[in-house]
């Protein structure tokens, strides 16, 4: 048994490294890693605090320790500004450093992370159903898409998996039994959740809803401390106890928090130097509920918590999370409550639905077992037919009341949020090892043959496991058309752009146009194109005709999202465009005439036309993919995120000058 965990949690560690080694820098990695090492190597937490602060610390232990790469220097305008993902780009492609070298380093330390989940998922299922249970979720846990693609990111993703889990877990087992070794092991799991994410939070709700069900269950509370032990049976003196445990639990984030700012309140690494500009509160925020204000505010004046962390919550509070969202072709600002709900069924393996629907047909057979029945392997004679049941308590309310919270929000961009019940449905779905116990010969096959075609549905999406969609609506191929954002295109496809080009465009045969969604370099990935508009757009400026040649266009922004013509095409857009090309026509009109030029630009000065071509192009890209939408399926896909057309002279003037494609009333509204 042992020998077979360890195969499977090699083999995992193997498929998500691998794979993630054969992609670019991820949106966020950038200023994960690079304001990381900033912490490391300049005690500065001026950027992004309160997010992510455990990754941060632990992908970049290699870089401390061992390859000591170069930070962004300190007369750096990105630095002293406190711009975290312009500094992570420095940092990557312009301060002499091997990106490709410093995302082996984060992702071989995040996953390990991945792996710790994975022997989690195991060792909680073994609890529950048995040897055979345990294996069946860590077979489940180590070929899931969702696990192999976010295992090796450097991202919050695999750490709140962890977090989550092993505080939960920990948490019910302190709950019916008191020893050193599980008030360490849920201080340890509670410490490393607060670093992960502010949605620590989340942990409130769950544990009250534990609490409640171990009350109601009337059980004892039994305690072990060295060779005394004993057992409390008054409800009362339980809930003392409790409230002593969340009380110590509070107090151990809060030191967990102060060690990782290095018990400094100061967010800056030079208070005194006031060019060194904090990232803090938004220019203009939303309002945020005065309680929140008032702790915030409170805790600012007597320094109870460090300036960088309250600057990152502030942050958070003063976002509004009513951000662009896609779905099924449909656009949004703020999104949908089924948005989540929709996700999981697109993004989860079909035989892997069948198994969870298996796993509760493998409790209902457990209950109603006649108890003269012999145990199932793993499971002690005589055990109450309940406890299995009761066991997997835990791992229910995470899902539910994690999804609760998620789909109350109104932050839709991207699958990855919703991650961390993953890890819990495969402990579940270890229930279906009573159904391969209990019941006849062609039930063990049909587990088996699910089993088998999961792994074929998985390992068919490799290395894109973050694109991987349910073939229920054509795969990856077609999943552009319902999602996008992080839930298919997180912006790590350049390299596989630049081998698609070397390819099927030698020597650089036909221009190329990239509108890139991401904050990977097309110039490090020595990509020659013209820069369409983009996000981030950190394009030099220039003035240029669409022409005849390849387009490659990010899934996000061929969907119209994070553009400033977010939605399908409408009126307004159609006369904004129009207005825009007119007016640059008859610019273009004076091109040969130096007098009219002149005379046209003491009208209008030269800032009204670069302001006004700026706007134009934007518009010029959204009427060409409004077009594409309708009129032009890819002809070729890298990644399933980067959409590639060839386009002549002749779709250019259709998307450009013909009639629009689609024409909405209006704009996007709520």
């Amino acid at each position: 048994m042992a020998v077979a965990v360890a195969l499977l949690l090699s083999l995992y560690g193997f498929l998500s490294l691998s794979a993630s080694l054969q992609k670019g820098l991820s949106f966020d990695e950038g200023e994960e890693l690079a304001v990381g090492y900033g912490i490391w190597r300049r005690h500065d937490f001026r950027m992004e605090g309160a997010n992510g602060d455990f990754v941060k610390r632990w992908a970049t232990l290699p870089f401390i320790l061992f390859s000591h790469p170069t930070l962004p220097p300190r007369h750096s305008e990105n630095w002293r500004r406190a711009d975290p993902y312009t500094m992570g780009y420095e940092f990557f492609f312009q301060s002499g450093n091997s990106p490709d070298f410093l995302l082996l380093q984060s992702r071989a330390m995040m996953v390990m992370l991945g792996m710790a989940t994975g022997f989690l998922v195991f060792w909680c299922s073994r609890e529950l159903f048995g040897a055979a249970g345990g294996l069946i979720s860590l077979v489940l846990f180590v070929f899931s898409p969702n696990m192999l693609a976010f295992g090796a990111l450097a991202s919050t993703a695999m750490p709140v998996c962890l977090g989550f889990l092993g505080t939960t877990w920990s948490v019910w087992r302190l709950l019916h039994r008191v020893t050193w070794g599980r008030v360490a092991a849920s201080l340890g799991f509670f410490c490393l959740l607060t670093l992960a994410k502010p949605s620590v939070l989340v942990m409130i709700p769950i544990t009250a809803v534990l609490v409640t069900i171990k009350l109601i269950s009337g059980r004892p509370l039994e305690w072990r401390f060295g060779r005394r032990s004993g057992a409390i049976t008054s409800r009362s003196v339980q809930v003392w106890i409790f409230c002593a445990a969340a009380i110590l639990h509070a107090i151990a984030g809060w030191g967990a928090l102060w060690a990782h700012y290095e018990f400094r309140y100061a967010a800056s690494p030079d208070p005194n130097d006031k060019g060194l500009l904090v990232w803090g509160p938004l220019a203009h925020p939303d309002p945020i509920s005065p309680t929140a204000a008032r702790l915030v505010a409170w805790s600012r004046r007597t320094h109870f918590l460090p300036e960088g962390f309250l600057n990152g919550i502030e942050r958070l509070l003063g976002k509004n999370d009513e951000r662009q969202a896609f779905m099924h072709g449909r656009w949004r600002t703020g999104g949908w409550r089924l948005f989540f709900p929709y996700a999981i069924w697109l993004k989860t393996s079909p035989p892997f639905l069948l198994l969870l629907a298996g796993a509760l047909a493998g409790w209902l057979l457990r209950r109603r077992r006649d108890p003269s029945a012999p145990a199932a392997q793993g499971e002690a004679a005589g055990a109450p037919r309940a406890l299995a049941f009761s066991n997997a308590l835990p791992f229910v309310v995470l899902i539910v009341v994690f999804m609760g919270f998620a789909i109350a929000q109104d932050l839709n961009i991207g699958h990855r949020h919703i991650v961390p019940i993953y890890p819990s449905l495969h402990i579940l779905a270890g229930a279906t090892a009573m159904l391969w116990i209990a019941c006849k010969k062609w039930i063990r096959i049909a587990i088996a043959g699910l089993l088998a075609w999961f792994v074929v549905d998985a390992s068919s999406a490799r290395p894109h496991y973050l694109a991987y969609f349910t073939p229920f609506i054509g795969g990856s191929q077609q999943g552009y058309k319902y999602l996008v954002d992080s839930s298919l295109d997180w912006g790590m496809d350049l390299p596989g752009l630049k081998h698609w080009l070397l390819e099927n465009n030698p020597r650089n045969r036909d221009e190329v146009s990239l509108a890139y969604f991401g904050t990977d370099s097309p110039e490090f990935r020595q990509i020659k194109c013209y820069r369409l508009p983009s996000f981030f757009d950190w394009r030099p400026e220039g003035l240029y005709a669409l022409k005849p040649g390849i387009y490659a266009i990010s899934a996000t922004l061929f969907e119209s999202v994070y553009t400033t013509t977010f939605g399908p095409w409408n009126r307004e857009f159609e006369a904004a465009y129009q207005n825009c090309r007119s007016n640059l026509e008859v610019l273009d009109q004076t091109a040969h005439d130096s007098k009219l030029r002149a005379q046209l630009l003491a009208q209008s000065p030269a800032g009204f036309w670069e302001n006004e071509y700026k706007v134009y192009e934007r518009y010029r890209f959204a009427r060409l993919c409004a077009w594409l939408r309708h009129n032009r399926p890819p002809a070729a896909q890298v990644g399933h995120t980067i959409l590639i057309w060839r386009l002549n002279d002749e779709d250019l003037y259709k998307a450009l000058s013909g009639p629009p494609a689609e024409l909405e009333a209006g704009p996007v509204r709520n």
